[in-house]
C-alpha cells in the first residue's frame, strides 16, 4: 500500500510540476557554468548507496570542495541556489528517486556517507528503512542550515549538536511507524514548506529590498494605467482591468531574475541601472506575450495589434522611467547623507574585507592604480544583512569564516583589510587566516574627514588625499 502511495504521489507531483522544470532548468543554466541536476550518494535501506538527484544549487568545480554540509550564506552556493534551497525547489527530482524505489515519501532523511558513519551502533537500525523525502526531522529541521553558528566546522557542529537531537525522533518514528501517521507527516510537510520559507529574520535582514519591491509592483500598475489614460479608448477598458494584475505579477519572478533587489542602494552603480533596464525589457517581452497568448485582449470590436502596439510601448517607457528614476533618486539622497563613490572592478583578484564606507574606497583605490590592473571579485563582512547585497555591481561573498572556502572557489590571490574600526586582534586574526591561505595581505587606511568632504564625481582626488596600502604578509 505504501509503495502504491509513493508512486502514485510521486506521478503526480512530476506532473503537475513538470511545467516549471524547464524553467527552472533555464534558470540553472543561466546562472552559472555546471549541469542541472547534481547527483550524490547517499546512504539507503541496508546500508547500501545510491544516487540521489536534486537540481544543483552550488557552483561546478572540477574536485570537491569543503563540508558535505552547507551552512546558511555558504559562498558555494549561487544566486539561483539560494532561492531553489529556501522554496526546497532543489528537492523535487528525489520523486525520480522514489519511483525507482531507493526512496519513500516519508521517512528518515537520506545521510550522506560520511555522516551515516557517525551514527552510534544503537541508531543504525534507521538504515533498515527506506529514506524519506520527507519526515518528522526534515520537517522540524526545515531551515537546519540557520542554526550553524558563524565560523563553526559544520561537519563536526552536526555529529556532537545535531544528530544527538534528530537521532530519537527517527527512531521513535521507525518503532511506532503507522499509515495514519505517514499522511500526517505528509501534511506537515507540505504545511511547512509553504508556510516556513519567509520566516521573520530574512523580513528583517531584506526589510529594505522588500520595500523596493513593493514600490515595484505599484508601479507596474501605475505605468500600465498611465499607458492605458494616454490612449483614452473605452473598448480597451473590459481588457485593460483583466491585464492589471498581470502587469505586476508576470514581472516579478523577471524582476528578481535580473537582481533589482541585490544592489545596495546607496552603491547603485550603472551596473544596476542597466539591469533594470534589461529587466523590465525582458518582463514587458513576456507580458506582451502571456497577453497575446491569454486571448485576454481578443474582445469584441478589438485587435490585438491596435491595444498591444501603443500600449505596451508606453507601458514600458513609462515603467523604465519610473523604476530607474526613484532608485537614483534615492542614491542620491543617501549620497547627501554620506558621501560615497562608486566604482568598477578591473584586473588582479583580489578580495576587500569589509562592505562598508572603507571598502568603498578601497575600492575606488584599486580602480585608479595606474599600471595594477585589479579585479575585485567581491567583498567579505560579518554583517548578514549585507549578505549576497552588491557594491557597485561587487557581491558580498560572506563573512570572514568563509574566506577558506571563497580563495579556492574564486581563485583569489590577495585580501585588503579595509575596515577603519577593526581591532588589532581582528586583524591579525584575519591576516593567520589569509597566512594559511597562502593570500597577501594589505591594510588599507583612510581618513573619513577628508574623504567625506568631497563631491562623488572626484574619486581620483578623494584617493590621492586618503587612500594609504601598507603590505601586511
Amino acid at each position: 500500500m505504501v509503495r502504491i502511495l509513493d508512486i502514485v504521489i510521486s506521478l503526480i507531483a512530476l506532473l503537475i510540476l513538470a511545467v516549471g522544470y524547464p524553467f527552472i532548468a533555464l534558470l540553472i543554466k543561466f546562472d552559472s557554468k555546471g549541469p542541472v541536476f547534481y547527483r550524490c550518494d547517499r546512504v539507503g535501506r541496508g546500508g547500501k548507496l545510491f544516487r540521489m538527484y536534486k537540481f544543483r544549487t552550488m557552483y561546478e568545480t572540477p574536485e570537491h570542495m569543503g563540508p558535505s554540509l552547507s551552512c546558511l550564506g555558504d559562498p558555494r552556493v549561487t544566486p539561483v541556489g539560494r532561492v531553489l534551497r529556501r522554496l526546497k525547489l532543489n528537492e523535487l527530482p528525489q520523486c525520480l528517486n522514489i519511483l525507482k524505489g531507493d526512496m519513500t515519501l516519508i521517512g528518515p532523511r537520506p545521510e550522506a556517507p560520511d555522516l551515516a558513519a557517525a551514527y552510534p551502533e544503537e541508531a543504525r537500525i534507521i538504515f533498515s528503512v527506506k529514506p524519506g523525502l520527507a519526515g518528522p526531522n526534515q520537517i522540524l529541521g526545515r531551515n537546519e542550515d540557520e542554526v550553524y553558528p558563524p565560523g563553526v566546522d559544520p561537519v563536526r557542529f552536526y555529529i556532537e549538536d545535531i544528530l544527538p537531537k534528530k537521532l530519537p525522533l527517527d527512531l521513535e518514528y521507525i518503532n511506532n511507524k503507522s499509515y495514519f501517521k505517514d499522511l500526517k507527516y505528509l501534511f506537515l510537510a507540505v504545511k511547512v514548506t509553504v508556510t516556513q520559507a519567509i520566516g521573520r529574520r530574512h523580513l528583517i535582514e531584506n526589510r529594505s529590498q522588500l520595500a523596493l519591491l513593493v514600490v515595484d509592483m505599484v508601479s507596474c500598475l501605475i505605468a500600465f494605467s498611465v499607458a492605458q489614460y494616454i490612449r483614452s479608448d473605452p473598448l480597451m477598458l473590459p481588457a485593460f482591468y483583466k491585464l492589471l494584475p498581470l502587469a505586476a505579477l508576470i514581472r516579478l519572478p523577471v524582476f528578481l531574475y535580473f537582481g533589482f533587489y541585490h544592489p545596495i542602494i546607496r552603491y547603485l552603480s550603472l551596473y544596476d541601472i542597466k539591469r533594470v533596464f534589461q529587466g523590465v525589457a525582458a518582463s514587458s517581452l513576456v507580458f506582451l506575450g502571456v497577453s497575446f497568448l491569454s486571448g485576454l485582449t481578443f474582445l469584441p470590436g478589438l485587435k490585438f495589434s491596435s491595444f498591444g502596439r501603443s500600449v505596451f510601448i508606453i507601458d514600458f517607457s513609462v515603467l523604465t522611467t519610473l523604476l530607474i528614476g526613484y532608485r537614483v533618486l534615492l542614491k542620491k539622497w543617501d549620497l547627501h547623507q554620506r558621501a560615497h563613490n562608486n566604482s568598477d572592478n578591473q584586473k588582479r583578484r583580489v578580495i576587500i574585507w569589509g562592505a562598508g564606507d572603507g571598502g568603498n574606497v578601497c575600492l575606488h583605490y584599486l580602480q585608479n592604480q595606474q599600471g595594477n590592473g585589479f579585479q575585485v571579485l567581491g567583498f567579505i563582512d560579518d554583517d548578514p544583512e549585507k549578505r549576497g547585497k552588491r557594491i557597485s555591481g561587487v557581491q558580498v561573498l560572506g563573512n570572514r569564516y568563509h574566506l577558506p572556502l571563497i580563495a579556492k572557489l574564486y581563485s583569489v590571490q590577495e585580501i585588503y583589510l579595509a575596515i577603519p574600526s577593526a581591532s588589532t586582534a581582528e586583524i591579525n586574526q584575519m591576516i593567520e587566516v589569509c597566512y594559511k591561505e597562502g593570500l597577501a595581505s594589505y591594510l588599507f587606511q583612510f581618513k573619513v574627514s577628508e574623504y567625506s568632504g568631497l563631491k562623488s564625481d572626484t574619486p581620483s582626488k578623494a584617493l590621492e588625499l586618503s587612500g594609504n596600502l601598507s603590505k601586511l604578509s
